[in-house]
């Protein structure tokens, strides 16, 4: 049979683009395409798509039962070749060229069909997957940005934190050191008044002044004098140039009533050796007969001891 017209050739062109022909027919169809524009193009879009089919999918392993039907298809087209019948010394006619089954073609183009269309829609979710994979690295990109924003931001927020931290304590410093002024001042305006009460009643016209006596313990040079005001209780005491007093001891002064001393009160001696005690007596200072200071133990009260350093009678 010659292969003239372009339907023939178009429909063995699957089976040429596959290399499912013989080597006759393969030259017959490529000599036509060669000179046939339209044929041609069929072949080289049939070839495009076989080249591609390697990169549609990965290998697959058919089942068993494809290759039991494949070979029962084969056995049955060799049963229904023609028995020879012609004596074995009869030289036999052998065709020009034996071209595939009818089945074999129509089989050929289901299967480059069914492979375009894998191919398809691997390509399809290929594509798919690609843009999956995009908008992925975009989101990791995305969420990068973010996680770098939120370390700044915790970064701001960690100076931020500790920037208020020392402001609170320098707060709490300012509010110490006002309170301690506070005081400070409270105390000075206390010893101001203190002060100008004792100036006044020393300089009151009523005010009677009288130096105590010293003993053999006093030192040479310390000297003391007392203030007070006839009907008043209050008794104020300078004293200069006396020691301070030793580990365990204390100067105290008494007034006696009588034979019964009583104890007024703790002098204190400062490094200069000055002290002014004032102290407002239980009863007007008309109603005691004496007055002294004494070097005591710490823990005695009850009687003076006989370390007498001043002393005056009223």
């Amino acid at each position: 049979m010659t292969l003239s017209n372009c339907d023939e050739i178009l429909e063995l062109v699957p089976a040429f683009v596959l290399g499912a022909l013989d080597a006759d027919e393969a030259a017959r169809v490529a000599a036509h395409i060669t000179n046939c524009p339209r044929c041609r193009a069929k072949a080289e879009s049939f070839r495009d798509v076989v080249g591609l089919l390697p990169y549609a999918s990965g290998a697959l392993t058919p089942p068993p039962r494809v290759k039991r039907q494949l070979f029962a298809r084969i056995a049955a087209a060799h049963d229904d070749a023609p028995a020879e019948t012609a004596p074995a010394s009869r030289p036999m006619a052998m065709p020009r060229s034996t071209r595939p089954g009818r089945w074999v073609l129509p089989a050929f183009a289901a299967m480059l069909a069914l492979i375009i269309g894998l191919g398809t829609a691997t390509f399809e979710a290929r594509g798919r997957a690609d843009q999956l994979a995009a908008q992925l690295a975009f989101n990791q990109q995305t969420l990068r940005s973010m996680e770098l924003q939120i370390a700044e931001v915790r970064q701001t927020a960690t100076a931020v934190e500790a920037q208020l931290l020392a402001s609170v304590r320098e707060l709490d410093e300012t509010r110490l050191q006002l309170a301690k002024s506070q005081q400070e001042i409270q105390a000075l305006r206390t010893s101001e008044r203190q002060d100008e009460q004792l100036v006044s009643f020393i300089a009151a016209p009523q005010t009677v002044s009288r130096p105590l006596g010293t003993t053999e313990r006093a030192p040479d040079d310390a000297s003391a004098r007392m203030f007070m005001q006839p009907g008043h209780n209050r008794l104020v005491l300078m004293i200069y140039g006396l020691k301070s007093a030793e580990p365990g001891k204390l100067y105290r002064l008494w007034l006696a009533k009588g034979n019964q001393p009583i104890a007024i009160g703790v002098v204190t001696v400062g490094p200069d050796g000055v002290a002014e005690f004032v102290v407002d007596a239980p009863e007007p200072m008309d109603a005691y007969d004496q007055v002294m200071i004494t070097l005591d133990e710490v823990d005695t009260a009850a009687q003076p001891s006989e370390e007498v350093i001043f002393e005056a009678n009223l």
